[in-house]
C-alpha cells in the first residue's frame, strides 16, 4: 500500500525526463520495499507536475502507508531520508517529504484490473 505523491514544480521539466525517471523510480521503490518492508507490487509513485510559486522547495512529497509495528519512527526517518538524497541529487533542489501512517481499520480500496 505505500504510496507516494511526489509534486514536481514545472520549472524542472526539463530535467523531468520518462527515460531516467523509470531508474529513479526503481531505486525508489527498492528503499520503500526495505526500510518499510513493503512488497514491490503494493508500492506505488505518483509523479505530479505542479506549480509551486512561493516555496523554495521545488518538490514536495508525501509518503502513505499502513501502519505496523516495524514502520516506526526511525525506519521512517531513514526511508524519507534515503528517498530525499536520491531526488536531491536527481535535480539539485531543495526536497521537503512527509510520512503518513494509516491504521488498516480506516483503509477501504478497490483495485480493478484487466
Amino acid at each position: 500500500m505505500p504510496s507516494l505523491i511526489l509534486h514536481i514544480d514545472e520549472i524542472l521539466e526539463n530535467t523531468f525526463k520518462i527515460s531516467s525517471i523509470k531508474a529513479v523510480e526503481k531505486i525508489i521503490i527498492d528503499i520503500i520495499e526495505e526500510e518499510l518492508e513493503a512488497k514491490k507490487n503494493n508500492c506505488q509513485i505518483i509523479w505530479v507536475q505542479s506549480k509551486i510559486i512561493s516555496s523554495n522547495y521545488k518538490i514536495f512529497g508525501e509518503l502513505k502507508f499502513r501502519d505496523k509495528e516495524t514502520r516506526n519512527i526511525n525506519k521512517r526517518n531513514k526511508c524519507l531520508k534515503r528517498i530525499g538524497k536520491i531526488l536531491q541529487n536527481k535535480f539539485n533542489v531543495f526536497i521537503r517529504l512527509r510520512a503518513f501512517s494509516i491504521k488498516d481499520a480506516s483503509i477501504t480500496a478497490l483495485d480493478l484490473e484487466n
